[in-house]
């Protein structure tokens, strides 16, 4: 375990690994870096990876107030301590809404986006709608009757989504419930399309078709406010396509990463 304070006397804890030009992951609201771990032993090949958890997650600080913005400055103080001038970010799900801030704020400090399974709207968190849609249904239900029944939507394959699911580390137990509600606050109307509205960077969208937190659509939308964004749809992924099709995932981020370090370059 790695940790630094950010600016504000906050604990971040982060982890990075091989050599090379940077790739940074950030994961969504209530996951933790664990869920890149597979695709880190793969980057780390030709890549140094860096991944944080990001503050009021995994082994981060836990804090019961958090806003959307506090999350930039973190990212900037973590590349500055590791001496990176310039990284391309991969960002899931609201990850991705943290990587869109971030590059508005620091366009010279991101050599490309890559958005998987992003979304547009901020009214609750995607987990929250996936609850809503079914909520006729599993209300009534126990806890843990209905964590099993949503985790069956989030994946392509149930049987390797739960398999995937094993290999995170499950940290939210830990969490009090104004820490938890924290977190959620801090990715309510975070002003995506200020954001958006100022991206310069070049940018892939992934979406997974079988994605029921965050649909295609949304994914779709957020690609429509950018310029030329890159816009692939994974037809057997669900929440996460770069662990859902990993072979093909890194074939197309890596692709969409080396044209632009190239563009960099010349």
């Amino acid at each position: 375990m790695e940790l630094f304070k950010t600016h504000d006397d906050v604990t971040i804890n982060y982890r990075t690994s091989g050599e090379g030009n940077a790739i940074l992951l950030l994961h969504t609201a209530f996951d933790n870096f664990t869920v890149f771990n597979e695709l880190e032993k793969r980057l780390q090949k030709d890549y140094q990876v860096v991944l944080m958890d990001l503050r009021g997650h995994g082994y981060s600080d836990r804090l019961t107030s958090i806003r959307f913005e506090d999350y930039i400055p973190d990212i900037k103080a973590l590349l500055d301590k590791l001496y990176i001038d310039e990284c391309a970010i991969i960002g899931h799900e609201l990850g991705g809404s943290v990587a869109v801030a971030f590059a508005a704020e620091y366009p010279e400090t991101v050599t490309s986006l890559n958005l998987v399974n992003p979304t547009i709207l901020e009214d609750d968190l995607p987990s929250e709608r996936l609850y809503r849609h079914y909520a006729f249904k599993i209300r009534n239900w126990d806890e843990d009757k209905r964590e099993k029944f949503l985790d069956k939507h989030l994946y392509y394959s149930k049987k390797e989504g739960k398999k995937f699911a094993k290999q995170i580390s499950d940290t939210n137990s830990l969490n009090t419930e104004s820490e938890n509600k924290a977190v959620r606050n801090s990715f309510i109307n975070t002003n995506m399309r200020h954001y958006l509205a100022k991206i310069t960077t070049p940018t892939l969208v992934i979406a997974g078709q079988h994605g029921e937190r965050t649909t295609i659509v949304e994914a779709k939308e957020v690609a429509d406010y950018l310029p030329n964004a890159q816009f692939e749809v994974f037809e057997k992924s669900g929440l996460y396509p770069f662990a859902e099709e990993k072979d093909q995932f890194l074939k197309i981020a890596l692709k969409f990463i080396q044209a632009h370090e190239s563009e960099l370059v010349n």
